[in-house]
């Protein structure tokens, strides 16, 4: 489905852990100026719709949005932390284009 980078899996449980949260949620919702952005949702509590994907992290889960789940099929999530910043690398093979800013993508299923 999709993989995380041990920095990444790290990363989404620290916040987890810190936040008192019961996992996060990912999603690909309509907007942007190409389409389509990652919608990452802290969850408080844990509720699983039908179609949802749940991956264990070393605190917590990550939920995959059961409808957002062919967007994000063979994606990599990367966290990377340098001289600028630090930040959720996304690596997937679905996306088209993306917008200048690198917030928005357009995908293309084939």
């Amino acid at each position: 489905m999709i993989t995380l980078t041990e920095e990444a899996d790290i990363h989404l449980s620290s916040i987890i852990a810190e936040n008192n949260f019961a996992a996060i949620r990912l999603a690909v919702k309509g907007g942007g100026c190409s389409g389509f952005t990652y919608d990452w949702q802290p969850m408080e509590k844990l509720e699983i719709e039908k179609g949802d994907i749940m991956l264990d992290l070393d605190n917590g889960q990550l939920i995959l949005d059961g409808m957002s789940v062919l967007y994000l099929a063979g994606m990599q999530v990367d966290y990377k932390k340098d001289l600028f910043g630090h930040r959720l690398m996304v690596e997937n093979p679905n996306v088209k284009s993306m917008c200048g800013c690198g917030e928005s993508f357009n995908v293309e299923l084939h």
